[in-house]
């Protein structure tokens, strides 16, 4: 079953079956239609999800798939399919990210089943996620930052690309700096929608008690390490949780 990006609040349950015509249906799971909305986040509604999945092809070919391979980080809750497992790979941070295909307000995961049909190597699939991501991410700039302030301290939170924005922390440095600065900041993704910076001046208790916060409300929470912009040099602190403090600005 594809895995959402958002939920409208207030949005009518969905049936269990969801018809998407030419014969074909999906079945949405019990824990999917239980989630309920947080605040500021979204997700589609049944005539949304539905067009979505009417625009995969039914051979679903390489061709169709490639331009919208997306890299994603796990939640915290996430499994695989039984018997067709799905695709990662470690990124050059360090941190491993896996693989959808991105079909309108939702992700269709990539699987061992679907990379054989393709005849493509993991190594194939990362290019063209990460190709896509740095087209994504070429549209996004510092005006598309939001501010937040919590216990005093001023936040700034990335909501783009909408529904996968954490991705954005992969970009790469050059790609980090120019949205969000040169100066030394902590960035946290409490959940896959959102990417978190915090000033070198902001104290790590606020840092971690927003990230918290955010992670709480959210149902599938991503609980990932943060990351770390030194010197121009971005790191991610689970390679090196015992030098944490260290390492911070």
């Amino acid at each position: 079953m594809p895995e959402s990006k958002h939920r409208r609040k207030g949005q009518r349950r969905l049936p269990r079956r969801l018809d998407v015509g030419d014969g074909r249906s999906a079945i949405l799971s019990d824990a999917y239609r239980a989630q309920q909305p947080t605040a500021g986040t979204a997700m589609p509604t049944e005539r949304e999800l539905r067009d979505a999945l009417r625009s995969i092809p039914d051979d679903l070919t390489w061709d169709w798939a490639r331009p919208r391979f997306t890299p994603l980080f796990e939640r915290a809750d996430g499994s695989g399919i039984d018997g067709d497992p799905q695709l990662h790979a470690v990124t050059s941070l360090g941190v491993a990210v896996g693989f959808g295909v991105e079909v309108g307000p939702t992700f269709a995961r990539v699987t061992a089943s679907m990379a054989a049909r393709w005849e493509a190597s993991v190594g194939q699939i990362e290019a063209a996620a990460f190709a896509h991501l740095a087209e994504e991410i070429r549209a996004v700039g510092p005006k598309d930052l939001q501010h937040v302030v919590h216990r005093g301290h001023m936040t700034r939170c990335l909501p783009a690309p909408g529904g996968w924005a954490s991705s954005a922390i992969l970009a790469g440095d050059d790609e980090i700096r120019r949205i969000f600065g040169p100066h030394d900041q902590v960035f946290t993704a409490p959940s896959r929608n959102a990417l978190l910076s915090f000033d070198a001046g902001v104290p790590m208790p606020v840092v971690l008690d927003l990230t918290a916060m955010l992670e709480e409300a959210d149902p599938h929470p991503l609980l990932i390490d943060p990351f770390v912009l030194r010197g121009g040099r971005l790191t991610w602190m689970g390679l090196a949780l015992e030098d944490f403090d260290e390492a911070l600005p």
